[in-house]
């Protein structure tokens, strides 16, 4: 085969293409070889880097705040494929790192939280995650079980009850309210949906992490990221973040 007709797969294609083609199969094979149990929530025991980040969260919470939220774009202008769950402008993100690629002038304007993210083994993402008030997120679910997703409360509405997170687990549905400086992990390909019906903001950081696996199953979620990396799902939300801010993404 000549270089000219090698393709990698799935490149130009959208998120919700590239779920159908390889999630199921994929998934199988991760649960299969997995470190920890199928389950929607996860104690921080497992992951050494949490115990970092809650010491720090009152610098990581400073710098977020500095970064006004009227500064972070919406969700939805920078990433068409989140299509429906995004279409609240009020859900905003400012993006440190994705799929490789690191976000350096973002970087620079929170310089602490940078640092700490290169202490966390197989980082996939990591942002500022603002719902401003009123805000909600739709039902939904990820991409694979090959990731965990990962919020570090850093500013929550005073009336914490009416801003929450609500995951559909194996065992029941979890309602959760974030708690200043307080960590939640789970496990996002289950069912899950956000409100925060109060009239202030609530700052987290996301960041998603590969879920620790033996064997072929990480082969396999390397490649599917590296597959995820050149996507028209990734590639056109650095379109959007390059167009906004100037300075492109660093590999």
């Amino acid at each position: 085969m000549s270089q000219s007709e090698w393709k990698v797969p799935f490149v130009g294609k959208t998120l919700f293409q590239i779920g159908k083609d390889l999630r199921p199969k994929i998934d199988r094979i991760i649960m299969r070889h997995s470190v920890l149990p199928d389950q929607a929530l996860f104690e921080k025991d497992y992951f050494p880097w949490i115990d970092v980040l809650e010491r720090n969260w009152q610098h990581i919470r400073d710098e977020a705040v500095r970064i006004r939220a009227e500064d972070i774009p919406s969700l939805g202008e920078i990433s068409p494929d989140h299509g429906r769950i995004a279409a609240d402008r009020r859900w905003k993100s400012f993006f440190l790192e994705g799929y490789g690629y690191r976000r350096q002038e973002n970087c620079a304007r929170a310089p602490f939280t940078a640092s700490l993210l290169d202490r966390i083994p197989n980082l996939v993402t990591a942002c500022f995650s603002v719902l401003e008030a009123g805000c909600h997120i739709p039902r939904h679910y990820g991409m694979t079980k090959g990731m965990l997703t990962y919020h570090l409360a850093l500013r929550i509405p005073k009336d914490r009850e009416k801003c929450h997170i609500n995951i559909e687990g194996p065992d029941g549905l979890h309602v959760l309210s974030w708690e200043d400086g307080k960590s939640i992990m789970f496990d996002d390909m289950y069912n899950h949906e956000v409100w925060n019906d109060t009239d202030e903001d609530r700052y987290i950081l996301l960041i998603q992490v590969q879920r620790p696996c033996r064997g072929v199953a990480r082969f396999i979620q390397n490649f599917f990221l590296f597959c995820v990396r050149h996507s028209r799902f990734v590639q056109d939300i650095k379109r959007q973040l390059d167009r906004k801010s100037g300075p492109p993404l660093a590999a």
